[in-house]
């Protein structure tokens, strides 16, 4: 094989591997670089790192690139522009395409549904109640036709110390459709607090950057999607 053709799998492939590091993992908000190189937590800020490799691994690769005999004499920054605007969202279009595939060959119904994106915010504290707004969007790859499921979210240690639960529960029951379809839940939540609690003891617990899990399940299947604060 030509040693160019080498040379342009070789650094295709870092920039592919950087691409994989910072996808986001089946029903998890994390990448697996994410999980490999943990955010670090100070006692009111955070630092994240997980970024530093793949970066290194793209320039590593831009740089190989560069020094391939058919790129010789081109502009480097015409070829950087070309890797981040055309090189990058195809090998980003195949990771979602095998997370897909992946998603759709699930036996498990629910286990066929991720999450794209959520959010939880504590906007009322009373004497002795909290009000919990939960927003969750959620994709359904599978090939059924419709999916009945009912939600439970399990909350960090840093509330249900406050709360005196363990998880809380959606009445609803949801539906879906599987072949993509999304589904955006809107909840508000009205939770008890446990005696003596006081807004200033939830203010101050950092709630926000622990991770929350939700089940969704039915009679006969249920699936775990894991959201993390930070």
């Amino acid at each position: 094989m030509d040693k160019d053709i080498k040379g342009l799998l070789k650094y295709s492939g870092l920039i592919f591997i950087s691409v994989l590091l910072t996808s986001k993992l089946p029903r998890d908000s994390y990448s697996v670089i994410q999980y490999i190189i943990r955010p670090i937590r100070f006692e009111h800020s955070v630092l994240y790192l997980s970024g530093v490799i793949p970066l290194a691994i793209l320039f590593v690769g831009i740089k190989g690139l560069n020094k391939l005999k058919w790129f010789a004499g081109k502009s480097k920054l015409l070829i950087f522009i070309m890797v981040i605007a055309f090189a990058i969202p195809i090998m980003r279009s195949s990771v979602d395409f095998g997370k897909t595939t992946y998603f759709r060959g699930m036996d498990n119904e629910l286990r066929s549904i991720d999450f794209k994106d959520t959010d939880i915010k504590i906007s009322e504290i009373k004497a002795n109640e909290a009000t919990i707004n939960v927003r969750l969007s959620l994709i359904d790859y599978g090939r059924r036709d419709m999916s009945k499921f009912k939600v439970r979210m399990y909350l960090p240690d840093s509330l249900a110390n406050y709360f005196n639960e363990d998880f809380l529960e959606f009445e609803e029951l949801y539906k879906t459709y599987g072949h993509q379809h999304e589904l955006n839940i809107d909840k508000k939540l009205k939770v008890q607090l446990a005696k003596g609690t006081t807004i200033n003891d939830i203010n101050t617990t950092d709630w926000d950057w622990d991770t929350f899990k939700y089940e969704l399940y039915n009679d006969s299947s249920s699936t775990e999607l894991t959201y993390h604060g930070i």
